[in-house]
């Protein structure tokens, strides 16, 4: 197999031109799905790496990190961003923020284009994990952010803890019908309340696990769902902030007050639940950004797994039963 091949080489091997192949590598927008597709796969396969600018290449630095998000409507993303071009900017890097929007597609897009600029590492939150095997296999310097991944480098918050660290608080103030509002039933925010029911020897009704996207989009859908219940919390547990602001909304005009009627707890301690003073669970986003930075510049590309507490925040949307 032929080392260090050039676009043109890419082009040959893959039928095209060598502009087409530059703009695929730029994640040109205009390429045909099945010509991109056919050059990633030669990418992919001969570990072609590109570079964009002899300066760089000169310098072996670009002393810039590429930062690739879920979801910059949540505005936990947003003070992720924040916190990674404080990081960065101490330690002298520049930052590239890029939003894969949940698409796979364009998270490799992505990658591609922060490839094309040399950057000097990846800070991913990742959709596919296809995408974090391209990576390793270019031996490309990235972690994983936000998730717990075998055999991928990753700093994340220990979101099972969450989950039980947020039952047990509201256990605490003797609620024992606790519903969760999320988007998978594998979610690890889940699986943490439904083992401290299982600790207590209580029951979790199927019926509370009320299942919205991430950005719970679908208000008709959150308020169908609350009618249709038979045995009504005293409490939720809401996935993300956006959703607990949703989910008062919804509570609200059936006239349920906060937290008389219900306690409310979200994830994420973002503006929303200091704004409306909703008691979560907070990311320690600083000291993720913090590891994730001084992995890149200083991991030896060693692969780590490093889980952070996440840290209960207590406001009034909680209180005893």
């Amino acid at each position: 197999m032929k080392k260090n091949l050039t676009m043109k080489d890419i082009a040959k091997l893959a039928g095209v031109s060598q502009p087409t192949v530059s703009r695929v590598v730029n994640g040109n927008p205009t390429v045909d799905s099945e010509v991109r597709a056919r050059v990633e796969k030669i990418i992919s396969e001969y570990g072609f790496k590109p570079n964009s600018s002899a300066k760089t290449l000169r310098s072996n630095s670009s002393k810039i990190i590429g930062v690739i998000l879920f979801d910059l409507s949540n505005y936990y993303y947003l003070e992720m961003i924040r916190s990674v071009e404080k990081v960065a900017g101490e330690n002298g890097y520049t930052v590239i923020i890029l939003n894969s929007q949940g698409d796979k597609l364009l998270e490799k897009e992505h990658i591609l284009n922060l490839q094309a600029r040399n950057v000097d590492g990846i800070i991913i939150a990742p959709v596919d994990r296809s995408n974090l095997d391209f990576l390793k296999k270019q031996n490309e310097n990235f972690i994983v952010i936000d998730s717990s991944l075998p055999h991928y480098p990753c700093i994340y918050t220990s979101l099972l803890q969450g989950g039980k660290i947020a039952t047990e608080h509201l256990y605490s103030l003797n609620h024992q019908k606790i519903a969760f509002i999320g988007a998978d039933k594998r979610n690890l925010k889940l699986l943490g309340v439904k083992e401290f029911f299982s600790e207590k020897n209580m029951v979790f009704l199927d019926e509370w696990f009320i299942e919205t996207d991430s950005t719970n989009s679908n208000l008709d859908k959150l308020s169908l769902k609350l009618d249709s219940l038979e045995n009504f919390p005293t409490a939720f547990i809401t996935s993300n902030d956006v959703i607990a602001l949703n989910l008062i909304k919804e509570l609200g005009k059936r006239g349920l007050n906060i937290p008389k009627d219900i306690s409310i707890l979200s994830f994420d301690d973002t503006i929303i639940s200091t704004a409306l003073n909703i008691t979560s669970i907070r990311h320690p986003v600083d000291m993720m950004m913090e590891n994730a930075i001084d992995y890149l510049l200083n991991g030896k590309r060693v692969s780590i797994q490093k889980s952070l507490n996440p840290i209960l925040i207590k406001r009034d949307s909680t209180t005893f039963l």
